[in-house]
């Protein structure tokens, strides 16, 4: 995680397996991984986490256009889509997100910036899959109409 001690695993999973897509890369198409991964170019498709879990971390130049479904996200460059955290979310200071923001615990730090919903995840309905997806993508996010939001 950002600013923190590179021993101390702040009572996370280490992740023997981590990729990273580079600066210079750009990804288009749908991303499924476990363990770690780490965005630093361009994603233009959806990120989930397999059954193993993982932890995704969007980097100051990483951009991703498309959903994000992952248990554990940092976030510090651009998001073009809904974010969903089940477990852990933070948004560092240079994290841009254009979409709802779905989560069960969220660090926000000064100069985030949100452009849509956080909405705070039910305990019980943090750990439902992921939504099938006919045609690639869903007309709405069952987790929206479930989830209750922040301010009631």
């Amino acid at each position: 995680m950002i600013g923190r001690d590179k021993k101390s695993t702040g009572g996370q999973q280490n992740f023997r397996d981590h990729t990273l897509i580079a600066p210079s890369a750009r990804i288009v198409g749908d991303i499924e991984f476990n363990g770690g991964l780490h965005v630093q170019g361009e994603v233009d498709g959806n990120i989930t986490v397999g059954e193993d879990g993982g932890q995704l971390v969007i980097g100051e130049s990483g951009v991703v256009r498309g959903e994000i479904r992952v248990p554990r996200i940092t976030i510090n460059g651009r998001v073009e889509g809904d974010v969903n955290a089940t477990e852990h979310l933070e948004l560092a200071s240079k994290a841009q997100v254009e979409g709802n923001v779905f989560y069960v615990m969220i660090e926000m730090l000064m100069g985030a910036r949100v452009n849509g919903k956080l909405v705070r995840l039910d305990e019980e309905r943090r750990n439902l899959p992921a939504p099938e997806k006919p045609g690639g993508r869903p007309d709405a996010d069952p987790a929206e109409a479930d989830a209750r939001p922040e301010n009631t």
